[in-house]
């Protein structure tokens, strides 16, 4: 039942996104980018010392571009971008303000830094890790659906990652009542879309 449902909400949710009207999007993109980089400036300020910030690069219809993002977060944080291996695992290299001419189509058509561009994400000893993650819907728990390919959730299960906060990013109407849940998916501490950033029912107000 727990696959079906999200089998029929994947479905639903892709067709939303491939039909999003344009001229909206070119507006909406430049708020979410904004909320979102209010809002890991403010959780990294009051975390103390740097800020490392996971993030990717859209690449599916309808995925919100987080240029915008990247390049604010560049000037005061340290920035990756994920790559993936031939057998499907996820890693994350560090980026400069060249990242966008280092970009390559990878596996399942996913763009990613070019292969030997950045170092390699290394959990830091300083500073706090937020993980920005993309999904084809949320809900007020902080659960997500994925695209089914399960790259997030083997990446936020290693153990040896240590403390970090994970943010959700969407639009406002992929935010749905309940996404069906298996006991390995990872729940979202915040979901930001372009009306702002909401803190999830587990996570204590800021």
């Amino acid at each position: 039942m727990v696959q079906q449902g999200k089998k029929d909400l994947r479905r639903e949710m892709k067709l939303v996104l491939s039909n999003l009207d344009k001229r909206w999007t070119s507006r909406a993109h430049a708020e979410v980018c904004h909320h979102l980089t209010a809002l890991v400036s403010s959780l990294a300020g009051h975390a103390g010392g740097a800020a490392h910030v996971l993030a990717w690069i859209p690449c599916f219809p309808g995925e919100i571009d987080l240029a915008e993002f990247i390049g604010e977060m560049i000037k005061s944080s340290f920035v990756y971008l994920p790559r993936l291996s031939r057998e499907g695992a996820m890693s994350f290299v560090q980026v400069g303000e060249d990242w966008g001419a280092n970009l390559e189509q990878g596996p399942r058509g996913i763009v990613q830094t070019i292969e030997g561009y950045g170092q390699p994400f290394d959990f830091p000893k300083t500073g706090h890790t937020f993980v920005v993650i993309p999904g084809l819907a949320f809900d007020q728990r902080g659960g997500r659906l994925g695209r089914g390919a399960g790259h997030y959730d083997r990446f936020l299960a290693n153990s040896e990652l240590g403390p970090l906060t994970k943010i959700g990013v969407c639009w406002s109407m992929q935010l749905v009542q309940e996404i069906p849940m298996d006991s390995h998916d990872i729940l979202m501490d915040w979901i930001c879309h372009e009306r702002g950033a909401i803190p999830m029912e587990h996570q204590p107000n800021e």
